[in-house]
C-alpha cells in the first residue's frame, strides 16, 4: 500500500515523471540517433578519400549497353542534376616522359570528376606505363581508341591485344560508347573504324598491300568486325579528294602520285547507327543540357601533321548538327587549337559555315548554333608546327596542357592550360615537311619552369564559355 500511495503521488506530478522517463531511455536514443546521422554521413559524401572504384563509377549512367556502370546520381529527388557543378578535364597524345607525367600530376590536381582521354596514350607495344602513371585517376578515366593503340601503327607497337587490354581494363564492351554524367551526355567514337584520309602516306603503302592479300579471308567469311562484306579498291588521295569535291590545304607529305589500298566503308555501318540513335536519344532527354563528343582523328584542325578528316566529316556532322551536340574534342595532331561554333556546309565541304550571330569576342557564345571543335594532342609526346590559320579557327597553341571545363547547369566555361615546358624549337626545312618531320620541338631540350608550382599559376591560353537559355 505504501509502494501504491508513492506511484499515486509521482503521477500527480507529470513533469517530474517526464524527467524520469528521458533519463531511462536517453541512451537508447543517443545511440541510433548517432547511428542515423553516422549512415547518412556515408550516403552523401564527396570525399574521394573514402570512394572505391565502384563507388566513383556509379556517377556515370551507360546509355549505351557498351559499359558495366551503373549510376545513382538521377536517383536523388532532392537534388537538381542541374544546378550540380561538373569538372572535367581532356587531352590526348600522352605518352610516357617526363613531360607526360607531369601532365597528369597537373591533371590530378585539378580532381576532375571526369577526365577524357583523347587516344594516343602510351605510345607503346604495352600499355603498362600509362595505367602506372593514371592510377589515381584510373576510375576518372573515359578514353578514345587512337591510331597507337591499333593495328594501323602495328610497326609501332599498336596491336589488337593493346586495344582490347584497353577496353578490358576500362570495362569497355567496344571501342564506341556513350554515359550520362548528371546533366551532360558524352559520346565517344573510333575514328580506327571508319575510312581515314590520314592512310595516304608513304609507310602506309606496304600496310594497304597487306590489307589486299587478306581480302579473300575477309570476304570468304563474310564479316569482317564492324564492316560486314567490305570490300577493297585502290585509289590516290588526289582522286579521292576530287570524288567528294574537296578543295583543301594538304600537307604535301600526303599528296604522293602511288595507289593505295583502301577499304570501302559504306556510309550505314555499326558505329554509324549507333551515333545516330545515340543523339537521337540525348537530344530528346529532358535531364541533358550539353552534348559533348570525342574521337582521335580531327574533322576539324589547323594545317599540321596529320590531314582533317574530311570524309569523317561529311558523314558525321549533319547528325551533330541535327541533334544539338555542342563541343566536339579531338586528338592525333600535337597542337592545341579550338573553332568558332561550326555547321556543315554541304555545298563546300571545306568551308563550314560560322555562327557569330550570338558572339562579339569570338569566346562567350549564347545558344549558338552548331559544334566548337578543339583539338587538344598535348599530353606530352611530342608537338607539331602549324601550317596555316583557317578563318574559323580562333586559337592555335604550341605547348603542353589540357582542357578544363566546368559545367554549371546552363553555363559551360573552358580553359586550356599550358602546364609551363619551355622547348628549343628545331629549325624546319621544306624538305623535313615532305618526308613528314613536323615536329616543333626538339623534346630533349624541354625544361620545366620551376618558378610557378602552383597550380593557379598556370598560364590560361585559352578562355570561352557557353551560354544556353533557361
Amino acid at each position: 500500500m505504501l509502494l501504491e500511495r508513492k506511484w499515486c503521488t509521482l503521477f500527480k506530478y507529470p513533469a517530474i515523471f517526464s524527467v524520469l522517463l528521458f533519463l531511462i531511455f536517453i541512451p537508447t536514443l543517443n545511440f541510433f540517433d548517432v547511428l542515423a546521422v553516422s549512415n547518412k554521413s556515408l550516403d552523401t559524401t564527396n570525399d574521394s578519400s573514402i570512394l572505391t572504384n565502384n563507388s566513383t563509377e556509379q556517377s556515370f549512367v551507360n546509355t549505351s549497353g557498351s559499359t558495366i556502370n551503373t549510376n545513382n546520381s538521377f536517383n536523388q529527388p532532392n537534388q537538381s542534376l542541374k544546378e550540380q557543378k561538373i569538372k572535367i578535364v581532356a587531352a590526348g597524345d600522352f605518352g610516357c616522359r617526363l613531360v607526360a607525367q607531369d601532365n597528369i600530376k597537373e591533371i590530378e590536381q585539378q580532381k576532375p570528376d571526369i577526365f577524357l582521354v583523347i587516344g594516343d596514350l602510351s605510345y607503346e607495344p604495352s600499355i603498362d606505363c600509362w595505367y602506372a602513371m593514371t592510377n589515381a585517376l584510373d576510375s576518372k578515366i573515359k578514353i578514345a581508341i587512337g591510331n597507337h593503340e591499333d593495328e594501323e601503327e602495328k610497326a609501332k607497337g599498336g596491336s589488337t591485344e593493346l586495344k582490347d587490354s584497353l577496353l578490358k581494363h576500362y570495362n569497355l564492351e567496344k571501342s564506341y560508347y556513350s554515359f550520362n554524367y548528371k546533366n551532360v551526355h558524352f559520346l565517344v567514337l573510333d575514328t580506327e573504324l571508319e575510312l581515314s584520309l590520314n592512310i595516304f602516306k608513304p609507310e602506309e603503302e606496304e600496310r594497304g598491300e597487306k590489307k589486299e592479300n587478306n581480302n579473300n579471308n575477309i570476304n570468304e567469311e563474310g564479316n569482317n568486325n564492324e564492316l560486314t562484306g567490305t570490300k577493297y579498291y585502290s585509289t590516290t588521295l588526289k582522286d579521292l579528294l576530287d570524288k567528294h569535291n574537296i578543295k583543301a590545304e594538304i600537307p604535301p607529305y600526303h599528296l604522293i602520285n602511288d595507289e593505295v589500298i583502301v577499304e570501302d566503308v559504306p556510309l550505314n555501318t555499326v558505329q554509324y547507327q549507333f551515333v545516330v540513335n545515340d543523339l537521337q536519344k540525348a537530344n530528346t532527354n529532358s535531364s541533358i543540357d550539353w552534348i559533348i563528343v570525342l574521337f582521335h582523328k580531327p574533322f576539324y584542325s589547323s594545317l599540321s601533321s596529320h590531314i582533317q578528316e574530311y570524309l569523317m566529316r561529311e558523314k558525321y556532322q549533319p547528325v551533330f548538327d541535327k541533334y544539338g551536340v555542342d563541343l566536339v574534342l579531338q586528338g592525333h595532331n600535337h597542337i592545341y587549337d579550338r573553332t568558332l561554333p561550326l555547321q556543315f556546309n554541304p555545298n563546300n565541304i571545306s568551308n563550314p559555315i560560322v555562327d557569330e550571330s550570338n558572339n562579339t569576342t569570338k569566346n562567350k557564345f549564347f545558344n549558338s548554333e552548331g559544334e566548337i571543335f578543339s583539338v587538344i594532342g598535348t599530353g606530352g609526346d611530342s608537338n607539331h608546327i602549324i601550317l596555316n590559320h583557317p578563318y574559323y579557327v580562333v586559337k592555335q597553341h604550341n605547348g603542353f596542357g589540357f582542357l578544363d571545363i566546368e559545367i554549371n547547369g546552363k553555363e559551360l566555361d573552358a580553359k586550356y592550360y599550358d602546364i609551363g615546358y619551355k622547348c628549343k624549337k628545331e629549325k624546319l626545312k621544306e624538305k623535313d615537311l615532305e618526308e613528314g618531320d613536323f615536329k616543333i620541338y626538339a623534346m630533349s631540350t624541354c625544361k620545366k619552369d620551376n618558378n610557378n608550382k602552383s597550380k593557379d599559376s598556370l598560364e590560361i591560353v585559352d578562355h570561352y564559355t557557353i551560354s544556353k537559355e533557361r
